[in-house]
């Protein structure tokens, strides 16, 4: 049997580095939670912006902004939006960081490519008490923004009846598969800031009127065009700046 040789891969000097499949914002929220857990940002004090931190770090800003959130869900930042990312009190202990949530922005993109066909399929298939239940939504969404409040609730229940109407189960399936995921709490949390803002509270309503409209009038075209654009907006402002 031939010598195993002493250099190459086998060899003793070989150094191997573990290959890492863990998402990109839970490896960068990682590197600022050793930071805080360090001491070297303490209580009180405002993280880099988003803009230097990606540039520090070699990544997006919505990839930081992600794990900014993750943070946050797991109680060591406080994000304010406008002004920037705080670092929380000293707690008995932290969350843990939601590893195993999708990324808000994936799921954006994924609905981007989706929802507007099943909005079309909607406006032709959708039923009666289907139009129903969109216009009651509607209203609620309506009191709801009038009174500056938002419910992820009623957002899921207007898409999700959508889907109900576009008489293809497998698209249905699948939006509920996501919207499940749009449950999770890194994406909750990051609508949830989206939705402090009464601007895109006020644009997003306007934005479900039209699509509710299109629907109930039958028309694909416009149904399709209306649901694109909301989907468009909403995705602008989850990668705008926020600090």
């Amino acid at each position: 049997m031939p010598e195993r040789p002493s250099g190459g891969i086998f060899g003793e000097s070989m150094k191997l580095q573990v290959v890492s499949n863990r998402k990109l914002y839970v490896q960068i929220a990682d590197q600022i939670r050793e930071q805080i857990v360090s001491g070297a940002a303490t209580p009180g004090q405002q993280l880099p912006s988003e803009r230097d931190l990606a540039i520090s770090l070699g990544v997006s800003r919505p990839t930081v902004r992600e794990a900014l959130i993750a943070l946050e869900v797991a109680g060591l930042v406080e994000v304010r939006v406008g002004v920037g990312a705080f670092v929380r009190g000293q707690r008995e202990h932290d969350d843990a960081l939601p590893e195993l949530n999708h990324s808000p922005i994936e799921i954006m993109r994924a609905r981007r490519l989706i929802e507007p066909e099943v909005g079309a399929l909607a406006s032709q298939n959708i039923g009666e008490e289907g139009k129903a239940r969109l216009l009651r939504i509607i209203e609620t969404m309506r009191a709801e923004t009038a009174a500056d409040q938002w419910s992820s609730e009623s957002d899921r229940a207007l898409h999700m009846t959508i889907a109900d109407g576009c008489a293809n189960a497998v698209l249905r399936e699948i939006l509920d598969g996501l919207w499940n995921s749009r449950g999770e709490e890194l994406d909750a949390a990051f609508h949830q800031h989206l939705a402090d803002i009464r601007e895109v509270r006020e644009h997003i309503l306007d934005d479900h009127e039209k699509i509710v409209g299109a629907i109930i009038n039958a028309d694909a075209t416009a149904a399709r065009a209306a649901m694109s654009g909301h989907l468009d907006y909403v995705e602008a402002a989850m990668l705008s700046g926020w600090d």
